[in-house]
């Protein structure tokens, strides 16, 4: 058996089981970078900066709600547990930034024409000729804390939300986003400061057209890897997944199915902010055409390197014109349910909690894991992860611009897969509902 399906299957959670670890405050990771007294630059620094702020920042505070009851910070982003696993460096062509979420602000970590390093580190040449890219990188400890193993499928979870985001800002604002899962994760790893097992690079989002190239690139920061604990079945799934090469990267590559979706910016910006985990939702129907609006920017093309290996099903409890049953993304009825039976079935597969059940529709993103393996490999599992984060995200911030709400879960898996009646493992869902 392949690492990563080893590793999916060895983390699945049966109903009545939970996927939480007993919490140690004493050796909580911080979920955000400490840089100190480094000199902080003007987000306007790079033109990924204010993309980071709006699509990835701090959106509100409270105070006494973070474990141990200190201030917790809010982000623009969905993320379990608020453990924010994932930070953000920008490769410019005078730097890498680092991105300091709770000052606002970017931080130079070498010197050089980082964008053009990076483009040659990861053996994908066109990623030169952008004016900016954005690396995202994953911190499994930061998650694992709360759900240990589990934890390495919110990476991914977190970085798809955060991706939705910055790609639809970036589309909206004509910086023609390209998202990359391809590249030779050493050599990438190394110049991002990342040491490839505690600390690694999810992926790679360029951004604009600049074909001017800068100074030499000089790696002048430190790697991070000191004091992680180890999840051996992830690391190892995480290890088989990557690319060594050049070579593995181009034959990993497809051409993107279309240019992400034109939005208003305004309006994103608008719902991002408004955004949040709506856990409560008013008795009454949502409108069939406004869902299907949103689901159809979900289902839209996502600009990447990779094919789409997730689709989504809907239970639909109360929609406008819509008997209660399970349904394709495109709202045709598959098999027609009982509502309260499916109610309760969507609350059941969601680790019991409420608030699936009383939204007006639930959306699943699924996988067929053997088959996405067998065609692209261990990274394929990476990247359905990723595209079920993106789809959910889009989902959620979708909901709030059509003025619903909208909060993911996670779930018991083999209950999802029954009530949707599928083989297809789960890699997330959605629960949907007017406010």
């Amino acid at each position: 058996m392949s690492a990563a399906l080893r590793y999916h299957r060895a983390t699945n959670v049966a109903a009545g089981e939970t996927d939480e670890v007993p919490l140690d405050l004493a050796t909580r990771p911080a979920p955000f970078r400490d840089y100190g007294d480094a000199e902080r630059l003007p987000l306007e620094t790079s033109i990924a900066g204010p993309l980071l702020q709006d699509g990835a920042g701090i959106v509100r505070s409270t105070p006494g709600r973070d474990y141990g009851g200190g201030t917790i910070h809010w982000r623009a982003y969905s993320s379990a547990g608020a453990l924010f696993p994932v930070e953000a460096a920008i490769a410019a062509p005078d730097g890498l930034y680092a991105f300091d979420v709770l000052g606002r602000a970017l931080v130079r970590t070498a010197d050089g024409d980082a964008r053009s390093a990076l483009a040659r580190a990861a053996g994908v040449p066109e990623l030169a000729d952008s004016e900016a890219i954005l690396a995202l990188v994953g911190i499994h400890a930061r998650t694992g804390w709360k759900y240990a193993e589990r934890g390495y499928r919110h990476v991914w979870w977190d970085a798809g939300t955060m991706l939705a985001n910055l790609l639809a800002l970036a589309a909206a604002d004509g910086l023609r986003p390209r998202l990359f899962t391809a590249f030779v994760d050493q050599k990438v790893n190394a110049l991002l400061g990342a040491d490839g097992t505690f600390e690694y690079t999810l992926a790679l989002l360029g951004l604009g057209s600049h074909a001017a190239h800068g100074l030499d690139f000089d790696v002048s920061h430190a790697m991070v890897s000191d004091g992680h604990p180890h999840y051996p079945l992830a690391e190892a799934a995480h290890a088989a997944g990557a690319h060594v090469d050049a070579e593995a990267v181009l034959r990993w590559r497809a051409e993107p199915d279309g240019d992400e979706p034109g939005l208003s910016h305004q309006e994103l910006v608008s719902a991002i902010v408004s955004r949040r985990s709506a856990r409560k939702y008013a008795r009454a129907p949502l409108p069939r055409d406004r869902l299907a609006e949103l689901l159809a920017w979900s289902e839209a093309p996502i600009p990447v390197d990779a094919p789409c290996v997730v689709r989504q099903l809907v239970t639909v409890a109360a929609v406008d014109g819509l008997e209660p049953g399970v349904y394709d993304a495109q709202l045709n009825l598959l098999a027609p349910r009982e509502e309260d039976e499916l109610r309760e079935a969507a609350a059941f597969a969601a680790m019991e909690q409420d608030f699936p059940g009383a939204a007006a529709a639930n959306v699943f993103q699924l996988a067929d894991l053997d088959a996405v393996v067998s065609s692209l490999g261990d990274r394929g599992y990476r990247w359905a992860e990723l595209e079920a984060g993106i789809r959910a995200g889009r989902l959620q911030v979708g909901a709030f611009m059509r003025g619903f709400g909208a909060a993911a879960s996670t779930f018991y898996d083999g209950e999802v897969s029954r009530l949707v009646d599928t083989h297809e493992a789960p890699m997330l869902m959605v629960a949907i509902g007017p406010l």
